[in-house]
């Protein structure tokens, strides 16, 4: 039965990826093929070799098959994840947490790429996981922006207009007090509104600065969800809002 209607894109496993493992379990095979057939004395150190060789083999295989199996499809409604464990539907208008991490990797300083990673909660509870393994994730990472943003803002802003506490996990915010960000060893450093003086995502982190402060640190956005949806929420508090024309 279908959930939603008309895909807006659908990324399928990383096939790059699953190639690597599945090829390096066929190596793994040959090698416990090659350690049974040989004509060495030692007999035991070959039946090791040979299990050791088979195990790799297996779990390289298995992960192989796996991932081949994920896929991520994404609708004007909402969301479809799918994996050897069966299907699982997320509606933005039920969307609760949306956990965001972007972590750029690299050899000898070489850049090699950037490593993705999301996790999204909706309000009955249900999680869903999933990254790198698939393809063409740094487009899905928009998409994914791009689609969570409104609904989560309109959920955000929602309960902040009514004048409760707004948690962000490692941030708070509260429309009367201002923001609470808990720091490391569970400290806590308050800014009331009138001394927020700016506040960035940058190099994967949340910074808030306040009024005379020039250097911040922040927690990392993946301890803070919907952290883009609260950047947006922060945005909008201080613009100033325009005099309306009267006649």
């Amino acid at each position: 039965m279908d959930v939603f209607g008309p895909p807006l894109a659908t990324h399928g496993p990383n096939k790059i990826l699953v190639a690597v493992f599945a090829l390096i379990a066929l190596a793994a095979f040959w090698g416990a093929w090659s350690s049974v057939s040989s004509n060495s004395p030692d007999k035991s150190a070959e039946t090791f070799a040979a299990v050791f060789y088979l195990v790799v083999a297996a779990a390289l295989a298995a992960s192989a098959f796996w991932m081949s199996r994920r896929r991520v499809v994404l609708y004007p409604e909402g969301l479809s994840y799918s994996s050897f464990f069966g299907e699982k539907n997320i509606r933005w208008d039920d969307l609760l947490h949306f956990y965001y991490r972007a972590t750029k990797r690299s050899i000898n300083f070489i850049p090699i790429g950037t490593y993705y990673w999301f996790r999204l909660v909706d309000t009955h509870g249900q999680s869903i996981r999933f990254g790198s393994g698939l393809a063409e994730t740094s487009a899905l990472a928009n998409r994914l922006l791009e689609l969570t943003q409104g609904p989560l803002l309109r959920r955000i802003a929602s309960q902040f207009d009514s004048g409760t506490d707004v948690d962000f996990g490692r941030i708070r915010v509260n429309r009367q007090s201002g923001v609470v960000v808990k720091k490391s060893w569970g400290r806590l450093k308050r800014i009331p509104w009138n001394e927020v003086h700016s506040f960035a995502i940058k190099r994967g982190h949340f910074y808030i600065w306040r009024v005379g402060e020039k250097r911040a640190t922040g927690p990392a956005i993946s301890d803070v969800p919907n952290a883009f949806a609260l950047l947006g929420l922060l945005n909008i508090v201080f613009t100033p809002s325009e005099p309306s024309v009267q006649s």
